[in-house]
């Protein structure tokens, strides 16, 4: 299960007033996807940082936690 607890941030907009741009499955997808190609870090969903991938023995990469703003994708 994944969780991503948002604040409103006056520098910061993650979707736009007129309901375009990505969806909050779109970003937290992304960021999976990009955890699990293991090519290099993917972008945070939330600061747009360095999210590095967090690894289980035997099972792979399991979540990821961003090395800018602490946040985790499990």
């Amino acid at each position: 299960m994944a969780m991503l607890l948002i604040e409103r941030d006056a520098d910061v907009q993650l979707w736009s007033e007129d309901g375009g741009g990505a969806t909050l499955d779109d970003l937290l997808s992304g960021a999976w996807e990009g955890l699990t190609a293991a090519v290099s870090s993917a972008a945070c969903p939330v600061c747009r940082g360095a999210l590095a991938p967090r690894w289980s023995a035997g099972s792979g990469i399991v979540g990821g936690r961003c090395r800018d703003c602490g946040s985790e994708l499990t």
